[in-house]
């Protein structure tokens, strides 16, 4: 289908959502504006174990050397406590038919497919280059334990759908 066919179906099937919705009816289910999107999730464990170290050493550090202080504990157990919340949280990346999705500092940043530049696949790692900026964007098994084959498999699908140059420099 084309996307302006896309556009059309739904828009018409919003109009019909809003019909059936004053008449008492369900909505029915074509009227996401959302495209589908295939997540992949890793695990971050390199910087979560650096914060709970430094936890540890603050916490033995402070129990041979100097007089325990309130304020100290609690910086300690902030430290342990934050490596236990990047822990928890998931890193992802969302590849849809023309989207991009992945949650960078805290915020998700999502681009189109016309701002990708090109992206190139490695042993260990995908790194997508996007347009008219420096930014690049890494993902590795080594740091965020995502699965490399899995993703780029679907990124090629992404990058012959959209025209991107994609290299696969694993051979």
């Amino acid at each position: 289908m084309s996307r302006k066919w896309e556009r059309m179906v739904v828009k018409n099937s919003k109009e019909l959502n809003a019909k059936r919705k004053k008449s008492g009816h369900t909505p029915i289910t074509a009227a996401t504006n959302q495209e589908q999107m295939d997540i992949f999730k890793g695990r971050s464990w390199f910087l979560p174990a650096l914060l709970v170290a430094v936890s540890l050493f603050f916490a033995i550090v402070s129990v041979t050397l100097y007089e325990s202080q309130t304020l100290y504990w609690i910086t300690v157990l902030g430290y342990f406590a934050l490596g236990v919340m990047y822990f928890l949280r998931r890193p992802y990346i969302k590849i849809g038919r023309q989207k991009l999705a992945t949650r960078r500092m805290g915020l998700d940043k999502v681009f189109g497919a016309d701002e990708v530049e090109s992206i190139a696949v490695q042993s260990g790692s995908v790194a997508i280059q996007l347009k008219g900026k420096k930014t690049r964007w890494v993902l590795s098994k080594f740091q965020n334990l995502y699965d490399i084959p899995a993703i780029s498999a679907r990124l090629k699908k992404f990058a012959e759908t959209n025209g991107i140059s994609y290299k696969d420099e694993t051979v």
